[in-house]
């Protein structure tokens, strides 16, 4: 069985689209980590907020990092990156 890779999810707990991504996750039985960044100290949320830039400039939810970062819910991309058929 192939190693599986390292997956973080950035979400708000508010967000639709993020629910979407974690029921997928789930779905697949992807584990990862997910940072709900609205559920953060303002402190943390700055700090986060930070290292999410540096994956996506443009700071929107759900931001998914799998040695890529993919935006939203792309399905496919997902499913490429995870190696789900």
């Amino acid at each position: 069985m192939a190693q599986q890779k390292k997956v973080k999810l950035y979400t708000l707990s508010t967000c639709a689209v993020c629910h979407q991504v974690e029921r997928f996750f789930e779905e697949h039985g992807i584990a990862y980590e997910q940072i709900v960044v609205d559920e953060l100290d303002s402190g943390e949320q700055w700090l986060v907020s930070k290292e999410l830039k540096k994956h996506n400039p443009q700071a929107t939810y759900p931001t998914v990092v799998v040695e890529e970062v993919i935006k939203g819910f792309d399905e496919e991309r997902l499913k490429e990156a995870l190696a789900i058929k």
